[in-house]
């Protein structure tokens, strides 16, 4: 009589593809945590030079007007 076939490898097997697809999800997960914080990093970067120059135009706007 034949034995039954062991089915055991597709369960180790599913359980690696499980975990490869977690780690994949928490890669993603952290690169898309990575580009959000570098563009908000650049949103504050370019919220300060914008109040610099503002700050630059208000000087030069009061030089101009003192006689």
């Amino acid at each position: 009589m034949a034995e039954p076939k062991s089915y055991r490898w597709l369960s180790a097997g599913a359980l690696v593809a499980l975990a490869l697809a977690a780690f994949v999800a928490v890669v993603a997960l952290r690169h898309a945590s990575d580009d959000h914080s570098r563009a908000t990093n650049v949103k504050v970067r370019a919220d300060q030079a914008m109040q610099r120059i503002e700050a630059e135009v208000d000087r030069l706007e009061n030089e101009a007007a003192a006689p």
